[in-house]
């Protein structure tokens, strides 16, 4: 990876600086250019780059990628070799504005010291003359994908497992930039700021609002930079930390998930309201719902600590005499749509297999879907006689009320998951045994607690410490019930 440092020399402009460079096997690892001189007329500003100009003798211009608040960044291509980069160089009056070049130029110098497969690699950071005015160029990977805001403008909505996949992996990233010395911070997550490759790694890329949380000796102070609505309030302030980046990318996951941008869950207050109900349930909703919180003190710790709790742990199950550590499963809850939802779809499929028949609930240890033999009806018959009509009342009965109350969840209930505490037999009538599963589950870093009778067949599948899907009612004190089926 080749790197090539600007001219030595010393320019005219607001301040006066010496080209510092440290030679190290003989390459040369530029820390900062002299400042761009004055433009002669206020007028001698860049254009933007036509295709096919060259950059420095070095570059092709192939098109335009984007456009930030002081850069353009084009698609171009290396003349000695070929490589296809991305190019960034400071547009209009930025060039001869101190900040912006301060910002370039702290870019540049991060992304020197970085290397992490969601951060784009550090090419070459040199000056060239763009129709007659000297400006910075930036030169780093190009990394060829959609960023997620053109997956929310294009659509289709992602799957859940895809969601938390790109979670997962961003604050693998952010972990690794919170955790360099001195921490790094983004400061300017959103959506177009995340491009995915083809392989479904996010990149997070435009680190023009990058900063240390440490100043070096004679950096100005803080600059108030970033996004409405993925921005927190202590930003605003000039006061970023780590917990502002996971603000961020909660924000940026929120608008994921639900194709809305952040603004339109602004309340009045200014906090950002997460919908009780989003279509990838939870831990995602809950995770997205801390990251979310005013107070950075209320977000997790750190990056890492947001990830692990998206991942399951391992967790002792008692086996005979030892105690075994066995993984539990990762159960992503069932993608509904908000409530009140109509029951069709997957929640009907749901429905349907979850509200038993009463011939179904006479016989609990049979799965639904086996057929029943000659010897089956004629107990159910025999009994129903000898009973008086009183067995198949009591069942249908029992079939009727467990019908009404899911219809209930599936139509305003918010899909979770929650972790199995521990089974016991219930009796309900004539000898029929359910089995009764205790349960609890998290919301926004609070625990709740419930039960639910599940049929024997299914219950016997589950043990202590796995995961099953449920819905719950908040304005109900977070009534739940069980909605997995395996």
């Amino acid at each position: 990876m080749g790197r090539v440092c600007a001219p030595l020399g010393r320019h005219a402009g607001w301040r006066s600086a010496r080209l510092r460079k440290a030679r190290r096997g003989g390459i040369c690892n530029p820390v900062t250019l002299d400042p761009i001189p004055s433009a002669s007329s206020p007028d001698a500003v860049p254009a933007p780059l036509a295709p096919g100009r060259r950059v420095g003798s070095r570059y092709e211009i192939v098109r335009p990628l984007g456009r930030g608040g002081f850069a353009h960044t084009y698609l171009a291509r290396a003349i000695e070799g070929g490589r296809v980069v991305a190019l960034k160089t400071l547009h209009g009056r930025a060039v001869t504005d101190l900040k912006a070049y301060e910002l370039f130029e702290r870019e540049a110098r991060v992304l020197l010291g970085l290397r992490h497969r969601g951060v784009p690699e550090f090419i070459e950071f040199f000056r060239a003359d763009l129709g007659g005015t000297q400006t910075a160029v930036l030169v780093m990977e190009y990394v060829d994908g959609p960023s997620l805001a053109g997956t929310i403008a294009d659509g289709p909505p992602l799957a859940p497992l895809q969601v938390l996949d790109l979670m997962l992996e961003l604050l693998g990233v952010l972990d690794y930039l919170h955790t360099r010395a001195p921490p790094i911070l983004h400061r300017d997550i959103k959506p177009a700021n995340v491009i995915v490759r083809a392989d479904g790694g996010p990149v997070l890329v435009d680190f023009g609002a990058v900063r240390n949380v440490f100043k070096a000796p004679g950096e100005s102070g803080p600059t108030v930079v970033g996004t409405y609505g993925y921005m927190p309030y202590e930003q605003y302030m000039g006061q970023a930390s780590p917990a502002s980046d996971l603000y961020a990318l909660g924000a940026t996951f929120l608008h994921l998930v639900t194709g809305r941008p952040p603004s339109d869950f602004m309340a009045d207050d200014g906090r950002l309201a997460v919908p009780a109900s989003l279509p990838v349930g939870q831990p995602l909703r809950g995770v997205i719902a801390r990251l979310l919180e005013s107070a950075p003190t209320r977000r997790y710790p750190s990056a890492r600590a947001a990830r692990e709790a998206l991942l399951a742990p391992a967790r002792p199950v008692a086996e005979g005499p030892g105690t075994a550590l066995v993984p539990a499963a990762t159960v992503l809850p069932l993608a509904l749509d908000p409530a009140p939802r109509p029951l069709a779809g997957p929640a009907a499929e749901r429905f349907t297999a979850l509200a038993h028949s009463m011939w179904q609930l006479m016989e609990p240890t049979q799965l639904p879907d086996e057929h029943w033999g000659v010897m089956d009806w004629f107990q159910i018959v025999f009994f129903s006689t000898v009973t008086v009509g009183v067995l198949p009342l009591v069942f249908f009965g029992i079939a009727r009320s467990r019908r009404r109350r899911l219809r209930r969840f599936f139509r305003d209930g918010v899909p979770g998951t929650a972790e199995i505490m521990d089974f016991r037999p219930e009796d309900v009538a004539f000898g029929v045994k359910f089995t009764r599963v205790r349960y609890e589950f998290q919301v926004d870093g609070r625990t709740h607690r419930g039960s639910d009778v599940v049929l024997p067949v299914i219950a016997d599948r589950w043990r202590a410490g796995e995961h099953v899907e449920v819905l719950y009612l908040p304005e109900r004190s977070y009534d739940s019930v069980i909605i997995s089926v395996t």
